[in-house]
């Protein structure tokens, strides 16, 4: 009996926890796109794939690598 009232109460604390955690009085978003100046083009669109280009040589030579030491 007890296990079921403390099992009742954590519960109630947790789900009052949660619940108080989120914002209730935020508007919704409104998103709107990205512009296409300079600066955003840099950062979303060349530095993913520069990063990605880089990775990609990075595997190739650890590769090669790993397959020269054998």
């Amino acid at each position: 009996m007890i296990k079921k009232i403390l099992l009742a109460i954590n519960f109630i604390v947790l789900w009052a926890t949660v619940y108080s955690q989120g914002p209730t009085t935020l508007p919704g978003a409104n998103p709107e796109p990205v512009e296409l100046n300079l600066l955003n083009i840099i950062l979303f669109i060349v530095v993913p794939v520069l990063l990605i280009i880089v990775y990609i040589i990075y595997r190739q030579n650890k590769k090669n690598r790993k397959k020269e030491n054998k």
